[in-house]
């Protein structure tokens, strides 16, 4: 460095560096670094309040707490059953399913209302040293603000932060948490209710009830007009005192012709508002994905279209059936792995109970007539009894596969990080 770079550098170095940072911030206004990925998650202010009001909503709302139950009543029916063809795998699925700390079979509701509810599940895994179990807990989703991933891969989740506690809050590792969520944007990390969309309707709806809860009300109320014919004011605050307390239903009151009763009602049309009503539900059910008749409103349909109507409905509950079932594989897989005793890739299978009803009435037709052309076939030397049989088993378990009995979630379809559609 000679002498004139020396002294500029010792005395105007901060005037050069701040103008040659200016002038680098003017010429990279607009650009964006390459790998830094937009992300088209809410600002968590936001997140926080449409969590809380969805958990509101819930608790007080009898549309939204039909909403998210109905959801968990369809994906879970009866039960939901994880087993393996390796015995061994097996045993340890059942005993870590029925496990008191787990208690899977019930905790499976529980998991799948908050995934419904919150968008999204935050599952912690425990490990016990001495039976090599995990056991699973689950964080409100309002309690992670962070959700830390690669600057070149959303998808990449590195770590979670968990608000509170007494230090203010802790990090959790993408090897203590596994995060899943529905209702998710490209782009976004976080998930979203299924109550989202609908919320402002419901609180219109519910503003709109009870207005018309207090006009109803008001229809039926009604005041004593009592006139008195030539009466000073004397007269009149001995009457008022006289009629402090109004008569019974039923009573009878006895005057001259000085004295004059009037029943006074409120004149309120309370019957035209019924197309403004259920023009909101209307509005609910869209956003929710359900028919009238799923929220009690059975008069709305017959047999035949509600049975129409439910056919986009049934399509939205398998495709949660779908990611609830890979979710729960994806759950035995980490508490596998953790237990370092048996291969965590061995197949698990995920059995659901059928959405429908009308599925295996369905299955059940198709099979006897099947069945009835085969053995014609045979009878006429078409085809052989191996190759009827093989025709025959083929459709059944086909048909079983379509209409989820059993269902697989290793069947499901994935995207290219392992994670199932929908």
């Amino acid at each position: 460095m000679g002498l004139r770079e020396r002294i500029v550098a010792r005395y105007f170095g901060d005037v050069v560096e701040e103008r040659v940072q200016a002038a680098l911030a003017s010429e990279d206004r607009g650009w964006r670094p390459v790998g830094v990925l937009p992300s088209q998650d809410l600002p968590w202010h936001a997140r926080v309040e449409e969590l809380r009001d969805a958990v509101e909503a819930y608790r007080v709302n009898p549309l939204a707490y039909r909403i998210i139950e109905l959801t968990t009543d369809y994906v879970l029916g009866a039960g939901v059953r994880l087993w393996s063809p390796d015995p061994a795998v097996d045993a340890w699925l059942g005993a870590w399913w029925r496990h008191p700390q787990n208690r899977l079979d019930l905790r499976s509701y529980d998991l799948c209302t908050e995934l419904s509810l919150a968008g999204e599940l935050f599952v912690t895994f425990h490990l016990n040293p001495v039976d090599r179990l995990a056991y699973v807990r689950a964080i409100p989703a309002a309690a992670i603000d962070r959700v830390e991933t690669s600057p070149d891969d959303l998808e990449d989740e590195w770590r979670y932060h968990q608000v509170g506690g007494a230090e203010g809050g802790r990090w959790w590792s993408a090897q203590e948490v596994a995060h899943y969520a529905v209702n998710r944007l490209v782009g976004a990390t976080r998930g979203q209710s299924d109550l989202a969309p609908v919320l402002p309707w419901l609180r219109r709806y519910k503003d709109w009830l009870t207005d018309r809860v207090r006009l109803n009300r008001g229809k039926s109320a009604f005041l004593w007009w009592v006139r008195l014919k030539g009466a000073g004011p004397k007269e009149l605050a001995a009457k008022r005192g006289q009629y402090a307390t109004a008569p019974q239903p039923g009573s009878i009151v006895v005057t001259n012709d000085a004295e004059e009763w009037t029943a006074i009602t409120p004149h309120i049309d309370a019957q035209s508002a019924a197309p403004d009503g259920r023009a909101l539900r209307l509005m609910i059910a869209a956003g929710a994905g359900l028919p009238l008749h799923f929220l009690a409103e059975g008069e709305t349909a017959n047999r035949a279209t509600a049975q129409e109507m439910g056919g986009p409905t049934l399509r939205r509950l398998e495709r949660r059936q779908r990611y609830f079932g890979w979710l729960l594989r994806d759950m035995a897989r980490r508490a596998l792995a953790l237990s370092e005793r048996l291969d965590p890739l061995a197949p698990i299978e995920v059995a659901f109970e059928a959405l429908s009803s009308d599925d295996s009435v369905q299955l059940a037709r198709g099979a006897a007539d099947l069945a009835q052309a085969l053995a014609t076939a045979t009878a006429a030397g078409w085809l052989d009894t191996a190759a009827a049989r093989e025709l025959f088993l083929r459709f059944v378990e086909n048909e079983r596969s379509a209409i989820g009995e059993p269902r697989s979630a290793v069947g499901s379809p994935l995207s290219a990080n392992g994670r199932p559609l929908g």
